[in-house]
């Protein structure tokens, strides 16, 4: 029964009880005793109503203390439920409502520690925006690596990592309404003298607006002084060899010249030592065209070229290697040519690596193809062979220095185990990808394929040698 009830009922008895005492006591005058009979009513119902107001407020009041208390934080303060009262359902409310506040705070409280500890113990520097893209906090190695700057929380990023890349790719993160900026964006930056880190920023969404953004700092200090070292041992190295390679090469040459006064002996290891001579010169000509790929800018605006005229240009330089195994080098790619955004002398680099890397691995009298798909803004070229092909566990392995897959090492040539490896800067330089799979269609052993963009007018550069280029 409500509140409401249970005070009407309660003063409609206590008015009757106040009404009828004088009929009781007075049955011969009863009229003469209605004033009485009235005051006693209006006085007992009075009493009745203060004494039931009285104990609401008193429940009121508790239960006002206590959600004080919790609002407070202190979750541990409980209501006393009165059995049978009418606030039990209230304190019981309340009560449970506490329990599960106290609950919720102790597991926020734990998962906070747990994610601070996890934070703290971290070597990557971590940095957490708000939406307003102002830094809320900051972890231990982050404070290690940019030391001295002061309170950091409240301070915008660039305050803290002077660098506008990086601001830059904060604002662009936490940009638009409902996640419209970019889900992360990954960038590299230097601060200092030999200072590089490999920086993610990532938003963090939810439906209907946006949180902020965590920035992890990755050190990439070491990693880039043994790269530094590891370029300057090998152009050190193979510019120190270039004067003997050249002096053995030469007294060979000179040797050989006059085969009449050498024995057969004596000419056959001669030829063996030109042989392995030009082969070392050729992996120090590609050690230094390694190295100054790696060290050149590439230019704000890369150049047009006609990727058919490049492959005419490597086809040309591969003929003789092709014609030794009478091996076919056939051109799919479209008679008007194949405009993209590369470098031509580098671009021809790429096919002739790959055509002599596919010319190697081809069984005599066999055929190398090369096609093109185009699509979205960018073209796919192929270059497919009919040899033993790369297998699985080797295809991202192929692309690094000096590999080779181990069961065809004896079977071929040797080569320099570097024409992968320059393809590959080459062409990532250029924005795009390189990759190996299995040949398709006919063709049945390896298939290297990479990606270059196309210009955005569609317009083939003017060129030569179009003829040449039929396969």
């Amino acid at each position: 029964m409500s509140l409401g009830m249970r005070l009407f009922f309660s003063f409609a008895a206590v008015a009757a009880l106040a009404l009828a005492l004088p009929l009781v006591f007075f049955p011969d005058r009863p009229m003469a005793q209605a004033p009485v009979a009235l005051v006693l009513a209006l006085a007992a119902a009075g009493t009745a109503g203060y004494l039931l107001s009285r104990r609401a407020a008193r429940s009121i009041r508790e239960t006002i203390r206590v959600a004080e208390a919790i609002g407070r934080g202190d979750y541990a303060k409980r209501l006393l439920v009165p059995r049978g009262g009418e606030f039990e359902a209230l304190a019981a409310s309340v009560n449970e409502m506490a329990r599960g506040i106290e609950e919720h705070i102790r597991t926020i409280t734990a998962q906070k520690s747990q994610l601070e500890a996890i934070l703290n113990g971290m070597k990557e520097g971590v940095m957490v925006l708000d939406a307003e893209g102002n830094i809320r906090s900051v972890n231990n190695a982050f404070a290690q690596v940019f030391p001295g700057n002061g309170e950091r929380v409240g301070r915008r990023p660039i305050e803290v990592v002077p660098c506008p890349r990086f601001q830059s790719a904060c604002d662009a993160v936490l940009s638009g309404e409902g996640g419209a900026g970019p889900a992360m964006v990954r960038l590299e930056i230097e601060i200092g003298p030999d200072r590089f880190y490999d920086v993610s920023v990532v938003g963090l969404h939810r439906a209907g607006g946006e949180l902020g953004a965590v920035a992890v700092f990755h050190d990439l200090s070491d990693f880039k002084r043994l790269d530094r070292a590891r370029k300057d041992f090998a152009a050190n190295v193979t510019h120190e060899l270039r004067t003997p390679l050249t002096s053995v090469k030469g007294y060979a040459e000179t040797l050989l010249q006059d085969k009449g006064g050498l024995s057969p002996d004596r000419v056959r290891f001669l030829e063996v030592i030109l042989k392995n001579a030009n082969h070392m010169s050729k992996m120090i000509e590609d050690m230094l065209c390694l190295a100054r790929i790696e060290d050149s800018p590439m230019p704000a605006a890369p150049p047009r070229a006609d990727a058919l005229q490049a492959f005419v240009l490597a086809r040309r330089e591969c003929e003789a290697m092709a014609a030794q195994k009478r091996i076919a080098i056939k051109s799919r790619l479209p008679e008007e040519g194949v405009p993209v955004l590369a470098d031509f002398g580098q671009l021809a680099q790429v096919f002739r690596n790959l055509l002599e890397n596919s010319v190697k691995y081809s069984p005599a009298e066999s055929f190398v193809t090369v096609s093109r798909h185009k699509d979205n803004g960018t073209v796919t070229f192929a270059v497919q062979d009919n040899g033993p092909g790369v297998p699985h566990e080797d295809r991202q392995r192929v692309f690094e220095r000096f590999y080779r897959v181990e069961r065809h090492r004896a079977k071929t040539a040797g080569g320099t185990g570097l024409g992968l490896a320059i393809a590959k800067h080459i062409v990532e330089r250029h924005g795009g990808r390189i990759w190996v799979e299995r040949a398709r269609g006919e063709m049945s052993g390896a298939a290297f394929f990479f990606t270059l963009a196309t210009p955005p007018s569609g317009e083939s550069p003017a060129g030569e040698a179009r003829e040449e280029a039929r396969g």
